[in-house]
């Protein structure tokens, strides 16, 4: 096993045609002060930038917490999406949120709702993340199981308000329809083969289509480069806020 040490990482936003921004992202590297270990985040609001922006703001401590007093990682991520979704259970907005943590040859990915994480390796690129939406045929069964009204692509309240996305942080109102803050949480080690690690929120992807992504990222020279790349060709191909982490391993 390779001794995997980050050779460069950026995080880059914009807001694009949006009236406002509700996109936020997280970069530490030298996470819990381990050299070879790097957390990364994503969050992309709705209805409001609270829970989004605390998100950007927290969620790191929470995990750390929780890895510092021995929690696996998988099982923390999992408890700092709770532990977190509970702390904003008063605000009247929501967010969904795809975090990784890298840790030597351990990458160990977590997402809730539309923002995703891809792994570009030598001529293949692949989503590690599931798309939480009514086209994720267990999604739909749940929401429309606990009695959500479906609007073409949104879960609705009986009145009010749709969610694009089937799970998120936040958005206390739609638990009772089937929203849930659960992450879907999985680990793979690293190889020699794997080059990029890009995380974005759904202004990338519904944009951009993961090879495409992967195009961009092998043509660039730096991590900072590659995330402006990204950013730039999402912002051509829709109006949706646009956040992307890139990180360049060796």
């Amino acid at each position: 096993m390779r001794y995997t040490r980050v050779l460069d990482s950026a995080a880059v936003t914009a807001q694009g045609g949006r009236a406002y921004m509700e996109d936020f992202v997280r970069l530490v590297p030298f996470f819990t002060r381990h050299e070879d270990w790097l957390y990364a985040g994503v969050f992309d609001g709705h209805r409001g930038d609270g829970v989004s922006r605390l998100a950007s703001q927290q969620m790191h401590g929470i995990l750390a917490a929780a890895l510092l007093e021995g929690r696996p990682v998988d099982a923390a991520m999992r408890d700092a999406f709770h532990a977190f979704d509970e702390r904003v259970a008063a605000e009247p907005c929501g967010s969904t949120a795809a975090i990784v943590v890298l840790q030597g040859d351990a990458l160990t990915v977590a997402n809730a709702g539309d923002s995703h994480v891809a792994l570009v390796s030598r001529g293949a690129v692949e989503q590690l993340t599931t798309d939480h939406r009514l086209t994720t045929e267990a999604e739909h069964r749940r929401v429309v199981a606990a009695g959500a009204r479906i609007e073409g692509p949104y879960v609705c309240l009986r009145r009010g308000f749709g969610l694009m996305c089937t799970r998120s942080l936040g958005d206390r109102d739609f638990r009772k329809i089937g929203i849930i803050a659960e992450p879907d949480v999985s680990i793979r080690a690293l190889g020699p083969e794997d080059e990029w690690i890009v995380l974005g929120t759904d202004g990338v992807w519904d944009g951009l289509a993961p090879e495409a992504v992967a195009d961009l990222v092998r043509s660039a020279a730096t991590a900072k480069a590659a995330a402006e790349g990204i950013r730039d060709s999402a912002l051509d191909a829709n109006t949706d806020n646009v956040s992307v982490v890139a990180i360049r391993l060796p």
